[in-house]
């Protein structure tokens, strides 16, 4: 009777657990130490056995049951094993007298086992592996003491297949969170996911009063490689692009690829300008060697703009968009340069004032992206965008009166000339 109610209490613990997410391990190994509690063995091992990997331990109520379930293992013979083939218990009560497996006859002797009990940790109609109970002296067990080994056995297999699936679930859900936050092409952070750490480093600079730079990375005239060997070379290139700047950045710095070609480093914890400056020409230097593709090496350069936040600098967005109005900077010297923007001093009052003004009339009426004449698109244009070809708009407007402005020769923004007049006279 009393057996039957530690018994009871050992199957209501763990019903308890199926409903936790503590650690397959710990419970397993707690299991096995009640088991001892509540039956007349000396130990109890578990072991788990794969069609592809073979028998391998989990748990043991203590050393000796560890050094027989490792034996089993070594030796890929014994009971459980063969409790996994048959699925039926084997009962050895005098390990002295047992001829099915010599091997493992022989060496448990030598470490002192006299007899062992293995059930099978069910799953449908195969095997997980099985529940080993060991005894210092010999002897069968009762049938009741059977009848509630299996009970065990089976509750040990329920909640291995219940944290198996808990363990998987988990497994994919990371997956899931890790694909939404990562470039599937070089495995970079992403957009979504930079914006989060560039948020946190703004964060930490407004407390410490320490500076955070980004530089911003653009392969030059990276289209017409697309074009001369098709994008999946194109592919091996920006792969290529990543694993060349992953080997420039220190452990604490975040590379990520923002869109196409546009990679984005941050750091914060450079000492200002002076050190972005040699990092970024360390990045224009290191592609001076080209890159072995399946094509062959092919040869490319970069533009990389900087820009430098400090703890006034609010907004993620505009620090991005300060390092990529430098970005094209360095490209209007030719490509394969740095610039640095330094936001006070890039732009006049005259230069802010209207490019505001282009922006606000905007907003009533469409501007259109044509790339390469193939398609259009109507979307309002960035401020740094705007500055960036604030020069050219205005030249162009006042020789020809047409509000066309190339971007990087692929792509070409149209504003209706309603939009050029009301932000020209405001």
């Amino acid at each position: 009777m009393e057996s039957d109610e530690k018994l009871a209490d050992v199957l209501s613990e763990f019903a308890r657990t199926m409903l936790t997410d503590f650690p397959i391990q710990r419970i397993v190994d707690r299991l096995v130490a009640r088991i001892v509690e509540v039956m007349p063995v000396s130990g109890a091992g578990v072991t788990l056995i794969s069609p592809d990997g073979g028998p391998h331990y989990i748990a043991a109520s203590d050393g000796k049951a560890m050094e027989f379930e490792q034996l089993q293992s070594e030796l890929g013979e014994g009971p459980c094993m063969d409790v996994y083939t048959s699925g039926a218990p084997v009962c050895v009560a005098d390990i002295g007298e047992e001829t099915r497996f010599p091997k493992f006859t022989a060496e448990a002797l030598k470490a002192g086992l006299v007899a062992v009990f293995a059930f099978p940790l069910r799953h449908g109609e195969s095997q997980l592996g099985a529940l080993d109970l060991y005894r210092n002296i010999p002897g069968p067990l009762e049938p009741a003491a059977l009848k509630s080994a299996q009970t065990l056995a089976d509750v040990a297999a329920a909640y291995l297949l219940n944290a198996k699936a808990r363990s998987d679930l988990e497994a994919s859900l990371n997956r899931s969170q890790k694909a939404a936050l990562h470039d599937p092409l070089t495995g970079l952070p992403n957009r979504v996911l930079l914006f989060e750490f560039l948020d946190q480093a703004l964060r930490r600079a407004g407390r410490s009063g320490k500076v955070t730079t980004i530089l911003f990375c653009d392969l030059d005239r990276f289209k017409r490689i697309n074009d001369a060997f098709g994008h999946q070379v194109g592919d091996e290139l920006l792969v290529g692009v990543s694993e060349r700047l992953t080997a420039l950045m220190r452990p604490s710095d975040i590379l990520a690829r923002l869109a196409g070609d546009e990679f984005v480093i941050l750091f914060d914890s450079l000492n200002g300008f002076s050190e972005a400056k040699l990092i970024a020409e360390r990045i224009v230097r290191s592609f001076d060697i080209p890159f072995p593709l399946s094509v062959g090496p092919v040869e490319v350069a970069a533009s990389v703009g900087i820009a430098i936040g400090g703890a006034t600098t609010v907004a993620s967005g505009d620090l991005i968009n300060d390092a990529d109005w430098a970005m094209y900077r360095a490209k209007e010297k030719g490509g394969a340069h740095w610039f640095f923007n330094d936001a006070s001093k890039s732009f006049t009052f005259e230069e802010e004032t209207f490019s505001n003004s282009l922006l606000t009339a905007s907003k009533s009426e469409a501007v259109t992206t044509q790339p390469s004449a193939h398609t259009v698109t109507i979307h309002r244009p960035r401020r740094s965008w705007l500055l960036r070809h604030l020069q050219t708009l205005k030249q162009t407007w006042h020789s020809t009166g047409d509000c066309r402005i190339p971007e990087c020769g692929e792509r070409a923004m149209h504003f209706p000339p309603s939009i050029f007049c009301k932000a020209h006279t405001r």
